[in-house]
């Protein structure tokens, strides 16, 4: 509380003081050279001690004092290098909301776990191998125990890396044999096995272009589970979708670099959920070393490290609310990022604060008005006191309405509720928290209150009233709406004073029934109390309506659905007549005579006219049917009705694509349809004409398609069924809808080419000599050598006497190959020319770009003999990158001792399809 300039400082703050004491508060301190003093008061005075002092003429200002928290940063002796990426994400203002806990368990399906590593000790809470189905998830790659730090490391330890779910458990899975290559019904396994096992959340950074059904299941598995499946969204930067991240309810993770860019190697498009940061990653490597990572520590980028981040802040999100489900999770990281417009990375770069702030509170609101126990009728006005964004209420376990926002000055969220259509008696009226984003806790308030809404009171008919055709029933009541119910079927409901209700009773038998008015909702529900009956007697005559073809017309002089007919049947002699009701009620045709006619089915046809001869307009119309006999008891009357829709509005097609396009219409799977796209208002017979340049009729697809973005494709075919011939042709698109309303598009181009898919091979060789890189992994026991090979100046020997008790080592050379310019690359297949000094095992990986992985072949035997030796073949997916470059190590293990190769020649054999 401020004191105003020019008070008698210390004698007003003491006088405040004592005003405080007497409501049970004390004086916190006071900040003389403010001029303010703060207190403390119990939550209940707080509103009686505040409105006291805005009334002293002394004090200025009274506020809330509101609390701040330090922003946490672990000590972790290498923070400073993964800051950038973490402040990025809005780790660290996450952390200062949730920090992760250890019974959310983060499930690292990969190359296998260091789980002795010192970040990662008592981190891993249990492990399974499902390649050899054993608990040893050793990791000879490094890349399962990276993903695993950069996830779930040790925080504020004061060793090396802080994890972003820094308190979370990890499921160690190792579904990779020890050269990198996982298998999928491995990888199904390993899924499998984290969802039976508790897993909150699955990590999947591994990726390939093929879905596997075997992968499919296994992923609809876990999230049958509640599991929540992240994947890394691939590394080839091209928009083809990866799986397992391509499939339906997976997060799929693409990556960003370090200036605000996505980063070069990601894929990208509209199957990419997120993106979170992928280069530059800091983490966790396996402590005795690894094929790929340096020990202890190491940096690395790819889709790979940007998935775990996203796995992370799941991780968090499900500790911040143990009650939340998997899509709630997905939501809050889905629905907060944010950035990267246009880039084809989902929703933007993932944001851990907002996320947290924006997820399920934990609070729980109290309702202060109605009160439990309380008597409510009519309009109630509903208020609940919260801490929380919004608050949600409920009455009898259904949302009253949309969750509505806690007005931040005073604390309440408030909100109005009908009671009018629900049964008077006992209902719980129940209230949660919820977030920003609309998240809603599981645990709420509640007040029990009694509805007591008067009945409705029929006005007519009178008792024992005799009505004959159609007639009139009026009731009131204090509010809502009326239902109105003839022998206990609901025939009608008026919303709004005065409730009235015409109804034909030709379609009642002859005789006595019972009308009762109920209160109803605005919404029609109709479940509240209930007039006393009413009872009337019926002596009608008995037509009706028996066809009306089409219920849907046009009547703007196209030719098409103009008119309406409608068909009825007459059950004896009787004088006829039809009108014409608009949605107000209004006549707009008729009466029209049609004169006395005898028994039987009749039929008459409306042209959409009303009685000026005016069309009319677009809308639901009631076409009514009037019957009279005289009769020496006096008059009957009879009367049917049916309604008939007015669509005069033709369909609109907009955002059309295609125009311009060029297709192979061969049938060889490669762009040999064409198809057209648009976005329909209204479902509609979408026809695609193609012409020729000189106008004649090429062929005409039709077909049924529904509102929204559709399209319709053509095959390259005339009407004979044969392929046309190359050239540029038109097309335009007509939509017409169920009423006949047609429109066109303008005229379009498409170009036909004849050119297929040709496949051809291309060998491609390079001499020993020609390496990008050669050496090896261990300088004193794994060497290359230019001089000593056999085939100087142009070979490369390669030897490795390293003892393979500790561990794998590898002597290699890295060779480079640009491929042909080609539509698609089929197979890389692998050979060398050369020779070994004895027995010995020679393989060889491809680089798969953007990622720390490689495709290998398998390991093969070689012999003194100078020979062509293939090492085998590799698929091209993430193998070339965007300059058709592909990149192989080979190499010989030190699985013999003594291994060795001198490569005369290494070829490489590209199977590939072009159009030709």
């Amino acid at each position: 509380m401020k004191m105003r300039s020019g008070s008698r400082s210390l004698s007003s703050l003491r006088d405040v003081t004592q005003s405080a004491k007497a409501l049970g508060g004390v004086q916190r301190r006071a900040l003389t050279q403010l001029g303010t003093v703060s207190l403390e008061v119990a939550k209940d005075r707080a509103d009686g001690l505040v409105s006291q002092l805005r009334q002293r003429r002394d004090v200025a200002r009274v506020d809330v004092v509101q609390r701040r928290t330090l922003s946490f940063v672990p000590n972790d002796e290498q923070y400073a290098v993964t800051a950038p990426y973490l402040d990025a994400v809005a780790a660290p203002g996450g952390w200062d909301v949730q920090r992760g806990s250890a019974d959310v368990r983060i499930a690292v399906v990969d190359s296998g776990v260091d789980v002795s590593h010192p970040d990662l000790t008592g981190r891993v809470a249990s492990s399974y191998n499902a390649v050899d189905q054993t608990s040893d998830v050793s990791d000879e790659i490094g890349h399962g125990t990276f993903v695993a730090g950069i996830a779930a490391a040790t925080g504020d330890n004061g060793v090396g890396v802080a994890g972003a779910s820094m308190g979370a458990s990890v499921l160690a899975v190792k579904v990779a044999d020890p050269y990198g290559q996982v298998w999928g019904d491995a990888e199904a396994a390993g899924i499998i096995w984290a969802a039976d096992h508790g897993a909150n959340v699955i990590n999947l950074s591994l990726s390939g272009d093929t879905p596997d059904q075997v992968e499919s299941d296994a992923v609809a598995y876990a999230v049958s589970k509640g599991a929540l499946v992240v994947a890394a969204a691939g590394n080839d930067g091209t928009t083809t979708p990866q799986y397992p991240a391509a499939y339906p309810n997976v997060v799929a993770v693409g990556a960003t670099d370090a200036g605000g860019n996505r980063a070069p190697f990601s894929q990208y498009g509209s199957w990419v959920s997120v993106a979170a940061p992928g280069t530059g990653i800091r983490s966790t490597s396996p402590v005795a070393g690894s094929t790929f990572f340096q020990p202890d520590y190491d940096t690395s980028d790819g889709t790979s490290f940007s998935t775990p981040l996203v796995a992370a802040e799941a991780a968090l999100l499900f500790s911040r609310s143990r009650t939340a489900k998997a899509a709630d999770v997905r939501a809050a990281i889905v629905g907060t990022a944010h950035g990267y417009v246009g880039l084809g990375l989902g929703t933007g770069q993932v944001d851990f604060k907002a996320a947290l702030d924006g997820f399920t509170p934990n609070s729980v609101p109290a309702i202060t008005s109605p009160t439990d126990g309380s008597s409510v009728n009519g309009s109630v006005t509903v208020t609940a006191a919260s801490t929380a964004p919004k608050v949600r209420f409920y009455v009898d376990g259904t949302p009253l309405g949309s969750a509505v926002t806690t007005d931040s000055a005073t604390g309440t969220a408030r909100t109005t509720w009908s009671t009018w259509g629900l049964g008077n008696g006992s209902h719980t009226l129940r209230a949660v928290d919820c977030s920003l984003t609309t998240l809603c806790a599981s645990d709420g308030a509640q007040v029990g209150v009694t509805v007591t809404n008067a009945a409705p009171v029929i006005t007519s008919p009178l008792p024992s009233q005799l009505v004959s055709g159609s007639a009139a029933f009026t009731a009131t009541a204090p509010g809502g709406a009326v239902g109105f119910f003839i022998d206990g079927v609901r025939r009608g409901v008026d919303t709004s004073a005065p409730f009235a209700f015409t109804f034909e009773v030709s379609a009642l038998a002859d005789g006595t029934h019972t009308v009762t008015a109920v209160s109803c909702s605005t919404a029609t529900v109709c479940a509240g109390p209930a007039s006393a009956a009413v009872s009337f007697r019926n002596q009608s005559l008995h037509p009706k309506f028996t066809a009306l073809s089409p219920s849907v017309f046009s009547p703007n002089g196209d030719g098409r659905s103009d008119t309406t007919k409608l068909t009825y049947y007459l059950p004896d002699t009787e004088a006829v007549k039809w009108q014409v009701r608009n949605s107000a009620g209004t006549v707009v045709r008729g009466p029209s005579s049609l004169g006395t006619l005898s028994a039987g089915t009749r039929s008459f046809v409306w042209n959409g006219l009303t009685n000026s001869a005016a069309r009319v307009t677009s809308g639901t119309y009631r076409v009514e049917l009037v019957t009279s006999r005289a009769t020496n008891a006096g008059t009957l009357r009879g009367a049917a009705a049916i309604s008939v829709r007015v669509d005069q509005v033709a369909p609109t097609m907009s955002s059309i694509t295609g125009n311009g396009t060029g297709f192979y219409p061969y049938p060889d799977t490669y762009r040999d349809t064409f198809s057209p796209a648009l976005t329909l208002s209204e479902s509609a017979t979408v026809t695609l004409t193609v012409r020729t340049g000189g106008g004649s009729v090429v062929r005409s697809m039709t077909g049924n398609r529904a509102a929204g973005r559709a399209s319709i494709t053509w095959n390259g075919r005339n009407t004979a069924g044969s392929l046309v011939g190359a050239g540029t042709f038109y097309w335009t698109l007509t939509a017409q809808d169920a009423a006949g309303n047609r429109r066109s598009t303008a005229k379009y181009s498409v170009v036909v080419s004849s050119k297929r898919l040709v496949t051809k091979t291309a060998t491609l060789d390079k001499r020993g000599s020609q390496f990008y890189s050669a050496g090896g992994s261990d300088d004193s026991c794994a060497w290359t050598s230019l001089g000593s090979s056999y085939f100087y100046p142009y070979g490369l020997w390669l030897a490795n006497t390293c003892d393979s008790y500790y561990g794998l080592e590898i002597a290699g050379g890295v060779y480079r190959f640009t491929l042909p310019a080609a539509v698609s690359y089929s197979s890389l297949k692998l050979q060398s020319y050369g020779f070994s000094m004895d027995t010995s095992k020679l393989a060889s990986g491809f680089t798969k770009w953007g990622t720390s992985s490689y495709a290998f072949t398998p390991e093969i035997y070689t012999s003194p003999t100078i020979a062509w030796r293939t090492l085998g073949s590799v698929a091209p997916a993430g193998v070339v990158n965007s300059s058709r470059v592909v990149e192989t190590t080979v190499y010989v293990p030190n699985r013999y001792y003594d291994n060795d190769y001198d490569i005369s020649y290494v070829r490489l054999v590209v199977t590939y399809k072009v159009l030709a």
